[in-house]
């Protein structure tokens, strides 16, 4: 019975040290002392748990095409903001603001939102 316990109780604790180390850091991936301000039209909406994605594609000045993912918060948080997985669809022309990446991905950590419609929305 002991052993029994003990087996548990180590699978417990791993599973917690797994699930930390799964979760990234906001401060170590991001940039927070910057933002940058991004417009594009939607590609992709991934309502997704634990953090939604949008996948933008900024038009450069010599018309090409910039691929950047907008790591937003979780679905829940989304939903009461208004954001629902109908809200965002492919095609839609939004302006997000956020924390760039410290390694210069095309990765962003979604603070604002400015829908189709032109309304802000505060995300963070």
């Amino acid at each position: 019975m002991y052993k029994l316990k003990l087996i548990f109780v180590i699978s417990l604790l791993l599973a917690g040290v797994m699930s930390a180390q799964a979760h990234h850091s906001f401060n170590a991936l991001f940039d927070v002392s910057q933002t940058i301000h991004v417009t594009g039209e939607i590609e992709q909406f991934r309502f997704i748990a634990p953090h939604s994605y949008i996948l933008l594609v900024e038009t450069g000045e010599d018309n090409s095409h910039i691929m950047w993912e907008v790591e937003t918060t979780t679905p829940g948080m989304l939903t009461r903001k208004g954001i629902t997985p109908q809200t965002l669809q492919a095609g839609h022309i939004i302006s997000v603001t956020g924390n760039p990446t410290r390694d210069g991905r095309k990765l962003i950590r979604l603070l604002t939102i400015t829908m189709p419609d032109g309304e802000e929305l505060q995300i963070q």
